[in-house]
């Protein structure tokens, strides 16, 4: 089950090392085979004969509580470090490969995230999108406005190749 979870709540992507303890139990009594973080979310994987249907509701609950200590969280050494750009670049594409992108794809076009450094997130518009007057209003009223609610770090959203404002 992929649970999201606010983005760069925690610094890793992958295996999960250790957790607060009501999370780490159910790993413990085999109720969850697998607990992994990524980019906005948390990944469970059930234990054998084990169903949602039975298990759903404990799990959120010990998920719940845990998300709440962040700072508890622990990644195995094979895991990768995430830090906010890095955050930011897997919700941008999200997003990018979501509404914003299904909208592009249906006249035409597409919307590419190109970079993202130092909070700053390029993207391109091709196909039709890269003359069209309103992509730019996809760009900034749409794509930019998801990304800011999910990324309260963004600081600005730009074509590629377009100069800094």
């Amino acid at each position: 089950m992929r649970w999201v979870v606010p983005d760069g709540l925690l610094p890793f992507a992958g295996q999960v090392a250790a957790a607060p303890s009501d999370l780490m139990e159910l790993v413990e009594d085999g109720t969850l085979e697998a607990l992994h973080a990524a980019p906005g979310a948390v990944l469970t994987l059930l234990g054998d004969g084990r169903s949602w249907e039975a298990e759903g509701g404990r799990v959120r609950a010990a998920l719940v509580a845990a998300l709440a200590a962040p700072e508890q969280w622990r990644a195995t050494e094979q895991a990768r470090s995430l830090g906010p750009d890095e955050a930011l670049r897997a919700a941008a594409e999200e997003i990018a490969e979501g509404r914003v992108g299904e909208l592009a794809h249906s006249h035409g076009g597409a919307f590419v995230v190109r970079s993202v450094s130092n909070g700053v997130v390029e993207v391109a518009m091709e196909g039709a999108c890269h003359d069209c007057p309103a992509s730019l209003i996809t760009m900034h009223a749409r794509f930019e406005h998801l990304l800011r609610r999910r990324c309260p770090w963004l600081v600005e959203v730009r074509e590629a190749g377009a100069p800094s404002q």
